[in-house]
């Protein structure tokens, strides 16, 4: 019998439970992560007590903001005056901690003024949690030293927390040197041989460090790491496909005394994915399962063969954060069908899909399988506990990548036929039942408005964040970015949304600056293409393949497959990893150029950098090769992975043989045209 079972028991038999049983049951609702469940408890102690407490109304709070419902969370704090309660500092934090997730710095600012109104100004634990969870919102000095400067007044285990947020932050854009800092904050003898690990990185991948002098930095005190801080290694290391490192991570883990929890378990189970070791992923998560429910493991890599590098018996059973992580990597080896087993073996194993699994399952759909943005909304409806803003988009995007579609086609011999002397390609203006529309603010869902033929179905799971107040964040304005710049060719609107973002205290990245890049590329503007490629440059992260994709796809477009070239030596020149699609869209420039033999050299010269050419391919048509070749993506990979040397110098001497290669396919083209021309002369 569960707790809140207890309670409606309780009252059957006439004896109503008072406020501490109920503040005993949320608790423990709480500590499940069963928010929910704990609102519906508190729902039903304020009907029949007609009181509430301060345990109950934080609990409250943090089952607000954990659901994302902004709307009633920034109204707790009038609660807490109706029943004559004075809010605590914990109140208050949770609200600020709503402002900051829901991506509203203004807000987030009224709230620390009215927490100084009311008796509770901001000290180093406000600061500490801001720097916490800032990070949804970008890189950020200031918020980053007040944070350090409350180290030595916070408790350790807050002081953990926020010093792995901030270090979390640095290694998702590779920044070693701030990596390198903050790890001085920790123990020494427990993540030394990390620090040296991440050496050895940078010395691998020539990751040049500006400044090694951060890296003497003081702290007022020394931090102790968690599972978490290892765990974060281990992703770190599994986005460069290196699973040897990611075991490293754990052995040193083991050797500070920090035992693996379930984020462990999480982490490995991507790591095992992403470095094609999905059989171990799957006998791991099977060792935590209740053994009769793991008989049947069809649609999922073998897990014979494979020696597990944790000893899992301490951890217990899986939890949701486990499946979901397993669910992902599922999709990426199985595809649905796989995803079909993760649930009935979450099933199997009492364990109830939440948002996240269907936002897994809905994104490969949208990435993968391709889907229409009605078959996701209906996936959406049908399956999710609580629509949150990353299912809404997921649609948008998907709505944004059909209309680039109907405006723009897909393929090489599209573009070719505009430049073609026999084919006459007319524009194609998409249908007013086609275009989303815009609204004058971006704070709701970027303020895009579907087309009117998804609207009404996209129409509940619009209402259900306005309801909740969710606003924009920093993917879905990239959305509203795009969709001006590339779908409705408004320039001024896409800066607009993006000064606007600025303005407001969110960091740019990699993708609102692409908007932009192929915003002014569409329209041939490309002076303004390489000013936003020098901006990019200049902010916290460095040009990657997609934006150098784009320009070069641009220049493709123009029928200048040199440029093209050229831009692609400068990529590789960079380290940047090449990936199939900026390969692809190389050799496209050289088929619109109408040197379909020079688009053939380059397609499979290139081809050796993403793997081996296969077997019988020089007897295949150059169509069937481009498609094979596509069907080789596997997705984006991490912005910041860089190259060898070696690879940096082979792949430098390749191009250079293919520009040679095509200054003489040009003059032995033009000495064609010249002879043909004198011969239609005589």
């Amino acid at each position: 019998m569960t707790a809140d079972q207890a309670l409606k028991l309780s009252r059957r038999l006439g004896h109503e439970p008072g406020l501490q049983a109920y503040e005993v049951v949320v608790t423990c609702l709480g500590g499940q992560g069963e928010w929910e469940l704990l609102l519906d408890v508190f729902n039903s102690c304020r009907y029949h007590t007609q009181k509430l407490s301060i345990i109950l109304l934080n609990w409250r709070a943090r089952a607000l903001l954990e659901t994302g419902d902004f709307t009633h969370l920034y109204g707790i704090i009038d609660l807490f005056w109706d029943n004559d309660l004075v809010p605590t500092r914990r109140s208050w934090h949770l609200v600020l901690s709503g402002y900051l997730k829901n991506h509203d710095l203004g807000g987030a600012r009224r709230c620390m003024e009215d927490m100084a109104a009311a008796g509770s100004p901001p000290d180093h634990w406000t600061h500490a949690l801001i720097a916490t969870l800032y990070t949804s919102i970008g890189p950020d000095e200031e918020v980053k030293s007040r944070g350090i400067e409350a180290l030595a007044h916070i408790d350790e285990r807050t002081a953990t927390h926020m010093m792995n947020s901030l270090v979390r932050q640095r290694l998702r854009i590779y920044d070693l040197e701030g990596v390198f800092s903050l790890l001085n904050a920790f123990d020494a003898h427990q993540v030394g041989p990390i620090f040296r690990m991440l050496v050895a990185s940078q010395e691998q991948h020539k990751v040049i460090l500006p400044n090694r002098t951060s890296m003497l930095d003081s702290y007022p005190v020394v931090v102790k790491p968690d599972a978490i801080t290892f765990a974060m290694f281990i992703d770190f290391y599994a986005d460069l496909k290196e699973m040897h490192n990611c075991s490293q991570v754990l052995a040193h883990m083991e050797a500070a005394g920090v035992p693996a929890t379930s984020r462990t378990v999480s982490s490995l189970i991507r790591a095992y994915f992403h470095t094609g070791h999905g059989g171990a992923a799957v006998q791991l998560l099977a060792s935590m399962c209740k053994p009769q429910t793991t008989t049947s493991l069809e649609n999922l890599p073998s897990p014979d063969g494979h020696t597990l590098a944790l000893d899992v018996t301490k951890v217990g059973r899986p939890n949701r954060s486990n499946f979901n992580h397993f669910m992902r990597g599922a999709l990426t080896t199985n595809g649905l069908s796989g995803a079909q087993t993760v649930l009935k073996l979450m099933q199997a194993n009492g364990v109830r899909p939440d948002s996240k699994t269907t936002e897994i399952v809905t994104s490969h759909t949208q990435r993968v399988e391709r889907a229409k943005p009605e078959v996701l909304m209906r996936l959406i409806r049908r399956t999710s506990p609580r629509v949150t803003l990353q299912d809404a988009h997921i649609i948008l995007s998907a709505t944004t990548r059909y209309q680039k579609f109907l405006v723009d086609g897909i393929g090489w011999d599209v573009t070719a036929s505009y430049f073609s002397q026999t084919r006459n390609p007319q524009p194609r203006p998409l249908p007013a039942h086609l275009v989303s529309d815009v609204a004058p603010t971006s704070d709701i869902l970027g303020g895009i408005h579907l087309p009117p033929r998804d609207h009404r179905t996209f129409r509940p799971i619009e209402q259900s964040l306005e309801a909740r107040g969710v606003r924009s964040d920093r993917a879905t304005l990239a959305v509203r970015m795009r969709h001006d710049a590339v779908i409705r060719g408004d320039m001024e609107s896409a800066t607009a949304v993006f000064q606007s973002m600025l303005g407001g205290g969110m960091h740019a990245n990699q993708y609102h600056y692409s908007a932009l890049l192929e915003g002014f590329v569409k329209a041939g503007d490309f002076e303004s293409a390489r000013d936003v490629m020098n901006a990019a440059a200049q902010s916290t992260f460095k040009p990657g393949v997609l934006m150098y994709t784009i320009l070069i796809v641009g220049y493709a477009r123009r029928k200048d497959p040199e440029t093209s070239l050229q831009i692609f030596k400068q990529m590789a020149a960079a380290g940047i990893q090449p990936d199939v699609p900026v390969i692809d869209a190389v050799a496209s420039a050289f088929f619109v150029a109408g040197a379909y033999h020079m688009c053939w050299r380059v397609l499979t010269s290139l081809w050796e950098y993403i793997g081996p050419l296969p077997e019988g391919i020089e007897r295949a048509t150059l169509k069937t090769a481009a498609v094979y070749f596509r069907s080789l993506h596997k997705g984006p990979q991490p912005p910041w992975t860089k190259t060898s040397n070696e690879f940096r110098k082979a792949l430098d001497n390749q191009i250079a043989l293919l520009l040679e290669e095509w200054y003489v396919w040009k003059r032995q083209h033009r000495q064609k045209n010249v002879r043909r021309d004198a011969g239609s002369s005589m």
